[in-house]
Protein backbone atom coordinates (compact mmCIF):
# COMPACT_ATOMS: atom_id res chain seq x y z
CA UNK A 1 0.00 0.00 0.00
CA UNK A 2 2.71 2.19 0.85
CA UNK A 3 5.16 2.00 -2.15
CA UNK A 4 7.29 5.41 -1.16
CA UNK A 5 10.94 4.56 -0.21
CA UNK A 6 9.90 6.24 2.79
CA UNK A 7 6.87 4.73 3.84
CA UNK A 8 8.01 2.44 6.10
CA UNK A 9 10.17 4.17 8.39
CA UNK A 10 7.31 7.08 8.29
CA UNK A 11 4.66 4.73 9.48
CA UNK A 12 6.55 3.79 12.38
CA UNK A 13 6.92 7.39 13.33
CA UNK A 14 3.50 8.37 12.79
CA UNK A 15 1.83 5.09 14.71
CA UNK A 16 4.73 5.83 17.81
CA UNK A 17 3.74 8.94 18.40
CA UNK A 18 0.47 8.53 20.13
CA UNK A 19 1.72 6.41 23.15
CA UNK A 20 2.95 10.15 25.59
CA UNK A 21 6.33 9.92 26.74
CA UNK A 22 7.42 11.25 30.06
CA UNK A 23 9.21 14.48 28.31
CA UNK A 24 9.72 15.63 24.65
CA UNK A 25 13.34 15.21 25.30
CA UNK A 26 15.55 11.99 26.50
CA UNK A 27 15.41 10.85 29.48
CA UNK A 28 17.36 8.16 31.78
CA UNK A 29 15.46 6.83 34.00
CA UNK A 30 17.48 5.88 37.35
CA UNK A 31 15.22 3.70 38.72
CA UNK A 32 11.95 1.19 37.78
CA UNK A 33 9.36 -0.05 39.95
CA UNK A 34 10.73 -3.95 39.48
CA UNK A 35 8.22 -4.67 41.37
CA UNK A 36 5.25 -3.08 40.76
CA UNK A 37 6.10 -1.80 37.00
CA UNK A 38 3.87 1.15 35.98
CA UNK A 39 3.17 2.18 32.18
CA UNK A 40 5.24 5.37 33.06
CA UNK A 41 7.89 2.81 33.92
CA UNK A 42 7.40 1.42 30.21
CA UNK A 43 7.18 5.07 28.67
CA UNK A 44 10.69 6.18 30.74
CA UNK A 45 12.37 3.32 28.80
CA UNK A 46 10.98 3.51 25.38
CA UNK A 47 11.76 6.92 25.28
CA UNK A 48 15.31 6.06 24.68
CA UNK A 49 14.85 3.40 21.72
CA UNK A 50 16.68 5.38 19.32
CA UNK A 51 19.39 5.06 21.03
CA UNK A 52 19.11 1.69 22.22
CA UNK A 53 17.17 -0.80 20.23
CA UNK A 54 17.25 -2.95 23.60
CA UNK A 55 15.03 -0.25 25.26
CA UNK A 56 12.01 -1.52 22.95
CA UNK A 57 12.23 -5.19 24.56
CA UNK A 58 12.52 -4.06 28.12
CA UNK A 59 9.56 -1.96 27.43
CA UNK A 60 7.41 -5.03 26.67
CA UNK A 61 9.05 -7.23 29.61
CA UNK A 62 7.43 -4.08 31.88
CA UNK A 63 3.91 -4.10 30.00
CA UNK A 64 3.73 -8.15 30.09
CA UNK A 65 4.32 -7.90 33.87
CA UNK A 66 1.38 -5.46 34.31
CA UNK A 67 -0.84 -7.05 31.82
CA UNK A 68 -0.49 -10.39 34.22
CA UNK A 69 -1.97 -8.45 37.03
CA UNK A 70 -4.63 -6.49 34.78
CA UNK A 71 -5.23 -8.40 31.59
CA UNK A 72 -7.91 -6.30 30.78
CA UNK A 73 -5.85 -2.74 31.13
CA UNK A 74 -6.98 -1.73 27.43
CA UNK A 75 -4.21 1.23 28.13
CA UNK A 76 -1.77 -1.18 28.63
CA UNK A 77 -2.44 -3.38 25.51
CA UNK A 78 -2.71 -0.53 23.53
CA UNK A 79 1.04 0.71 24.77
CA UNK A 80 2.01 -3.12 23.96
CA UNK A 81 0.32 -2.79 20.38
CA UNK A 82 2.04 -0.14 19.89
CA UNK A 83 5.71 -1.23 21.50
CA UNK A 84 5.20 -4.13 18.56
CA UNK A 85 4.76 -2.00 15.91
CA UNK A 86 7.74 -0.26 16.75
CA UNK A 87 10.04 -3.44 17.30
CA UNK A 88 9.03 -4.47 13.44
CA UNK A 89 9.78 -1.18 12.02
CA UNK A 90 12.53 -0.41 14.23
CA UNK A 91 14.37 -3.31 14.89
CA UNK A 92 13.67 -6.63 13.19
CA UNK A 93 16.58 -7.99 10.60
CA UNK A 94 13.93 -9.72 8.32
CA UNK A 95 11.00 -10.16 6.93
CA UNK A 96 9.88 -13.19 9.02
CA UNK A 97 10.68 -11.28 11.94
CA UNK A 98 8.77 -8.13 10.98
CA UNK A 99 5.58 -9.94 10.36
CA UNK A 100 5.66 -11.62 13.73
CA UNK A 101 5.96 -8.48 15.53
CA UNK A 102 2.99 -6.67 13.61
CA UNK A 103 1.02 -10.22 13.82
CA UNK A 104 1.85 -9.99 17.93
CA UNK A 105 0.48 -6.58 17.78
CA UNK A 106 -2.52 -7.13 15.36
CA UNK A 107 -3.50 -9.58 18.15
CA UNK A 108 -2.74 -7.49 21.28
CA UNK A 109 -4.81 -4.50 19.10
CA UNK A 110 -7.90 -6.71 18.69
CA UNK A 111 -8.09 -7.80 22.08
CA UNK A 112 -8.21 -4.12 23.37
CA UNK A 113 -10.88 -3.21 20.49
CA UNK A 114 -12.67 -6.16 21.57
CA UNK A 115 -12.72 -4.88 25.22
CA UNK A 116 -13.35 -1.19 24.34
CA UNK A 117 -15.10 -0.85 20.95
CA UNK A 118 -15.31 3.18 21.55
CA UNK A 119 -11.60 3.39 22.32
CA UNK A 120 -10.15 5.36 18.92
CA UNK A 121 -6.62 4.15 20.17
CA UNK A 122 -7.32 1.07 20.01
CA UNK A 123 -8.61 0.86 16.68
CA UNK A 124 -5.35 2.72 15.10
CA UNK A 125 -3.16 0.95 16.82
CA UNK A 126 -5.43 -1.95 15.19
CA UNK A 127 -5.20 -0.78 11.81
CA UNK A 128 -1.32 0.38 11.97
CA UNK A 129 -0.76 -2.92 12.78
CA UNK A 130 -2.75 -4.73 9.51
CA UNK A 131 -1.14 -2.00 7.16
CA UNK A 132 2.09 -2.88 8.47
CA UNK A 133 1.46 -6.23 8.31
CA UNK A 134 -0.40 -5.90 4.54
CA UNK A 135 3.02 -3.82 3.70
CA UNK A 136 5.69 -6.69 4.52
CA UNK A 137 3.79 -9.29 3.08
CA UNK A 138 3.58 -7.45 -0.32
CA UNK A 139 1.49 -5.40 -2.96
CA UNK A 140 -1.08 -8.20 -3.76
CA UNK A 141 -1.69 -8.38 0.65
CA UNK A 142 -2.02 -4.44 0.87
CA UNK A 143 -4.61 -4.03 -1.88
CA UNK A 144 -6.59 -6.91 0.04
CA UNK A 145 -6.52 -5.13 3.66
CA UNK A 146 -7.53 -2.13 2.05
CA UNK A 147 -11.21 -2.07 2.84
CA UNK A 148 -10.37 -2.85 6.40
CA UNK A 149 -7.72 -0.16 6.50
CA UNK A 150 -10.51 2.57 5.16
CA UNK A 151 -13.14 1.21 7.53
CA UNK A 152 -11.13 1.28 10.49
CA UNK A 153 -9.71 4.71 10.12
CA UNK A 154 -13.30 5.99 9.23
CA UNK A 155 -14.32 3.80 12.87
CA UNK A 156 -11.45 6.25 14.43
CA UNK A 157 -12.51 9.77 12.87
CA UNK A 158 -16.17 8.68 13.91
CA UNK A 159 -15.29 8.16 17.64
CA UNK A 160 -13.01 11.06 17.51
CA UNK A 161 -13.16 13.60 14.34
CA UNK A 162 -10.33 14.99 16.10
CA UNK A 163 -7.85 12.22 16.90
CA UNK A 164 -5.24 13.82 15.49
CA UNK A 165 -3.27 10.73 14.38
CA UNK A 166 -6.21 9.02 12.83
CA UNK A 167 -6.30 12.34 10.74
CA UNK A 168 -2.67 11.85 9.67
CA UNK A 169 -2.78 8.46 8.69
CA UNK A 170 -5.75 9.00 6.49
CA UNK A 171 -3.82 12.00 4.89
CA UNK A 172 -0.60 9.38 4.29
CA UNK A 173 -3.07 7.37 2.97
CA UNK A 174 -4.39 9.75 0.49
CA UNK A 175 -1.06 10.55 -0.69
CA UNK A 176 0.60 7.01 -1.32
CA UNK A 177 -2.74 5.43 -2.61
CA UNK A 178 -3.02 5.75 -6.64
CA UNK A 179 -5.99 7.87 -8.05
CA UNK A 180 -7.79 4.61 -9.24
CA UNK A 181 -7.79 3.45 -5.70
CA UNK A 182 -9.04 6.29 -4.31
CA UNK A 183 -5.98 8.18 -3.79
CA UNK A 184 -6.14 12.13 -3.73
CA UNK A 185 -3.26 14.91 -3.21
CA UNK A 186 -5.66 17.55 -2.38
CA UNK A 187 -7.54 15.80 0.48
CA UNK A 188 -4.44 14.59 1.83
CA UNK A 189 -3.43 17.92 2.50
CA UNK A 190 -6.10 18.85 3.86
CA UNK A 191 -6.34 15.58 6.51
CA UNK A 192 -2.82 16.13 7.20
CA UNK A 193 -2.94 19.51 7.66
CA UNK A 194 -5.86 19.60 9.86
CA UNK A 195 -4.10 16.72 12.18
CA UNK A 196 -1.31 19.62 12.31
CA UNK A 197 -3.75 22.42 13.97
CA UNK A 198 -4.06 19.65 16.66
CA UNK A 199 -0.42 18.22 17.12
CA UNK A 200 2.07 21.67 16.00
CA UNK A 201 4.78 19.43 16.68
CA UNK A 202 4.02 16.24 15.15
CA UNK A 203 7.05 15.59 13.02
CA UNK A 204 5.86 12.83 11.01
CA UNK A 205 2.60 14.87 10.12
CA UNK A 206 5.21 17.57 9.08
CA UNK A 207 7.18 14.80 7.18
CA UNK A 208 4.29 13.86 5.11
CA UNK A 209 2.94 17.28 4.20
CA UNK A 210 6.30 18.27 2.85
CA UNK A 211 5.94 15.29 0.40
CA UNK A 212 2.99 16.02 -0.19
CA UNK A 213 3.71 19.42 -1.26
CA UNK A 214 6.60 18.47 -3.14
CA UNK A 215 4.35 15.65 -5.20
CA UNK A 216 2.25 19.18 -5.87
CA UNK A 217 5.82 20.96 -7.08
CA UNK A 218 5.23 23.74 -4.29
CA UNK A 219 8.98 22.96 -3.68
CA UNK A 220 9.54 26.49 -1.17
CA UNK A 221 6.74 25.68 1.36
CA UNK A 222 7.64 21.89 1.37
CA UNK A 223 11.50 23.35 2.48
CA UNK A 224 9.56 25.69 4.80
CA UNK A 225 7.62 22.87 6.76
CA UNK A 226 11.33 20.84 6.53
CA UNK A 227 12.93 23.69 8.27
CA UNK A 228 10.19 23.60 10.89
CA UNK A 229 10.55 20.53 11.30
CA UNK A 230 14.05 20.14 11.53
CA UNK A 231 14.27 23.46 13.95
CA UNK A 232 11.44 22.26 16.33
CA UNK A 233 12.02 22.58 20.27
CA UNK A 234 9.15 20.86 21.54
CA UNK A 235 8.66 18.12 19.45
CA UNK A 236 5.87 15.38 20.61
CA UNK A 237 8.30 12.98 21.03
CA UNK A 238 11.66 12.77 20.78
CA UNK A 239 12.82 9.90 19.10
CA UNK A 240 10.26 10.19 16.63
CA UNK A 241 11.55 13.80 15.76
CA UNK A 242 14.68 12.52 16.05
CA UNK A 243 14.62 9.67 13.35
CA UNK A 244 12.38 12.39 11.04
CA UNK A 245 14.52 15.27 11.74
CA UNK A 246 17.11 12.98 9.59
CA UNK A 247 14.78 12.24 6.55
CA UNK A 248 14.26 15.97 6.71
CA UNK A 249 17.62 16.89 6.14
CA UNK A 250 18.18 14.60 2.95
CA UNK A 251 14.63 15.50 1.52
CA UNK A 252 15.70 18.91 1.41
CA UNK A 253 18.55 18.47 -0.02
CA UNK A 254 16.87 16.52 -2.91
CA UNK A 255 13.88 19.48 -2.80
CA UNK A 256 16.71 21.77 -3.45
CA UNK A 257 18.46 19.51 -6.42
CA UNK A 258 14.70 19.23 -7.59
CA UNK A 259 14.11 22.58 -8.33
CA UNK A 260 17.25 23.43 -10.01
CA UNK A 261 16.33 21.14 -13.09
Amino acid sequence: MLNNAYALSLLLVLCSLLAPSASNSEVYPNTLSINNPSLDDARNVLVNYHKDSNSIDKTIGIIEVILEEEPKNVEALNFLSRVWLTYGHAKARSKEEMINCFEKGLKISEKAVELAPDNPDAHFYYVANLASLGEVKGVFNSLFMLPEVRKELDIILELDPNHAYGLAMNGALYYFLPGILGGDIKISEIYIRRSLSLDPHMSSAKFYLAMNLRKQKRYDEAVEVLLDLVNDKEPSFYPDWYLNRKYAIVLISKIREQKKK
